[in-house]
């Protein structure tokens, strides 16, 4: 009535119609295609210049980590203050957590286990630092900005030649020839002189393997190959004369040359024990690097040679023309291994350890009585035990590739001094303490006296010597001494003597015969003490003392480990 009308079926086929034209219709598809796309590849832009910001942001906390592990390596003792001053420095506001360590520069290690944290002594630090990442169009699409965390780690590459010993003084020559004529398996007749020229000398190190290399005719090429060889005694002996001839001191080369000549054939020494090159193993011999300047008095080296050469390391030796007056003196001296790895020199890094062989001593005078004791002999036994000494290397600070100081922590050798007696079989077992028991002092039928004493000296704690830089260029040698120490051995077991007399004969006053064997023993032990004394002084060891010396040291600073 006012438009036009369809039926039921028309309208649906008009519908139908429209509809189709409206989806086969593409004007106009291309902008909204476009307009998608564009929206898309501004997200991917945006993420891209995100992902290349926190990239680029990493690096530089990567890159400020390395150094501040390197800084905080440097300084191990302050590494956190040290990793802090290195991130403000390079203008990041990070947090660091920092762990100190200790690293070993193994290739057969993978290099993920090369540093163990905790570790002592600590040679590295690592550092994991971690700050917050910048964003930008990703917030748009409500993204969190991320953490962003680094680890870095660097290792010190400070080494330091070092020895323990003890110094030599004045040594009486008949009981150091008889000393070291028993150790060299000859007969030694050096003179006082001999003996104050090789106490004097020190030898070059490097001078005296070269020496060695050519006085037993090896023709090896590097220092690990050397020091793993065993060289006859006579050998070393006249390597370390020519070593003493290039350093112009005549009268110790022509008193080495003697030894030399005589020393026993079948004696060897093993160079390991003597030296540890450490990490400058692979040099080739002759050649010198830093740390590895090691000097060595050459009296030490004598000494030390007999005692590594001599197999069964036990002596005997009868001493009595040494005292005169006396009627018999006896020495029994055996001398333990030295500590595994633990050479008498070595260079090496903080952790390394340096220590002297143990010395076990047996002494048995006799003298005759005098006064009421005019009939008898008197008998003094005296036993010594003197535990190995040792150095370990604390700690080596270096500033601008320069030396500032190094740490060794010495410990002397704890001494267990008895009069008593001892049987021999128990001074050869180092797994145990021998049994001690009272002296025999007088033995007659009418006269008996026993006594014992015991005094040690030392303690098992180490004391801290500190190096400077003008403490190793002078070589200076540092003593560090153990409480108790004792000046007078012999002397001072006498007058903590437990004597007990007992007297058969009622005719003779029991406080007179106590008294006059109490004067008769204070009497022998003074020149004992020498005797005592000169004996150590032989061996290089010294009661409750070491002697420390930093000889060079080579400061590579810190440097990326991993």
């Amino acid at each position: 009535m006012f438009g036009h009308t369809c039926g039921t079926s028309g309208c649906w086929q008009r519908g139908r119609g429209l509809v189709r034209r409206l989806i086969s219709n593409r004007h106009g598809s291309v902008s909204i295609m476009a307009g998608l796309a564009f929206v898309l590849m501004a997200a991917v832009a945006a993420l891209a210049i995100d992902i290349a910001s926190l990239y680029l942001e990493r690096r530089h906390l990567q890159g400020a980590s390395d150094l501040a592990a390197i800084a905080g390596a440097a300084d191990i003792d302050n590494a956190e203050v040290a990793v802090a001053r290195a991130l403000a420095a390079n203008g990041l506001t990070a947090t660091a957590d920092v762990t100190r360590g200790r690293y070993v520069a193994d290739d057969a290690v993978h290099h993920t286990q090369r540093f163990t944290p905790g570790a002592r002594p600590y040679n590295a630090v690592q550092v994991l630092a971690k700050m917050p990442g910048n964003i930008f169009f990703a917030r748009v699409f409500d993204v969190q900005a991320p953490q962003i965390s680094v680890k870095a780690t660097a290792a010190t590459a400070e080494l330091a030649g070092f020895t323990v010993g003890s110094r030599l003084l004045a040594l009486r020559e008949g009981v150091a020839n008889a000393l070291l004529g028993a150790l060299l398996g000859t007969t030694v007749s050096l003179s006082v002189m001999d003996y104050e020229a090789l106490a004097d000398v020190d030898l070059d190190v490097v001078d005296l393997l070269s020496q060695v290399n050519a006085s037993a005719d090896l023709e090896l090429g590097t220092y690990e190959e050397l020091l793993a060889a065993d060289v006859s005694l006579a050998d070393f002996l006249e390597a370390a004369a020519a070593a003493a001839g290039n350093a112009r001191e005549p009268t110790a080369a022509f008193a080495l040359r003697r030894l030399s000549g005589t020393a026993r054939a079948g004696l060897s020494v093993p160079l390991s024990a003597v030296f540890d090159a450490g990490p400058y193993g692979d040099l080739a011999i002759g050649e010198r690097a830093p740390g590895i300047g090691l000097r060595a008095s050459a009296m030490q080296l004598v000494s030390l040679a007999g005692l590594l050469a001599n197999g069964e390391r036990q002596v005997s030796l009868d001493l009595a023309a040494e005292v005169p007056g006396l009627v018999d003196l006896r020495l029994d001296l055996v001398i333990g291994e030295p500590p595994q790895d633990s050479a008498f020199m070595r260079v090496g890094e903080a952790g390394s350890t340096v220590a002297t062989a143990q010395t076990r001593l047996r002494l048995v005078a006799q003298v005759g009585g005098r006064g009421l004791l005019k009939t008898v002999q008197v008998r003094l036994p005296v036993y010594l035990d003197v535990a190995y000494a040792q150095a370990r290397l604390s700690g080596i600070s270096c500033r601008g590739g320069r030396v500032s100081r190094v740490r060794v922590e010495a410990r002397p050798g704890i001494a267990d001094l008895w009069l008593g007696e001892v049987r021999t079989g128990d001074i050869t077992d180092f797994e145990r303490k021998p049994d001690v028991d009272p002296a025999r002092i007088v033995s007659t039928a009418l006269i008996s006296a026993t006594g014992k004493a015991h005094v040690e000296a030392g303690s098992q704690h180490g004391t801290l010597l500190t190096f400077s830089r003008r403490d190793i260029e002078t070589r200076t040698v540092k003593r560090v001494s153990s409480s108790g120490i004792l000046q007078s051995v012999v002397s001072s077991l006498v007058e903590d003597l437990d004597l007990r007399v007992r007297v058969v004969l009622l005719t003779l006053p029991l406080g007179g015969v106590t008294d006059l064997l109490g004067e008769i023993l204070a009497d022998l032990a003074r020149p004992l003490d020498a005797v005592v004394e000169s004996l150590l002084m032989t061996l290089g060891v010294s009661l409750g003392e070491a002697d420390v010396s930093v000889q060079d040291v080579r400061c590579n600073g810190s440097m990326l480990a991993g």
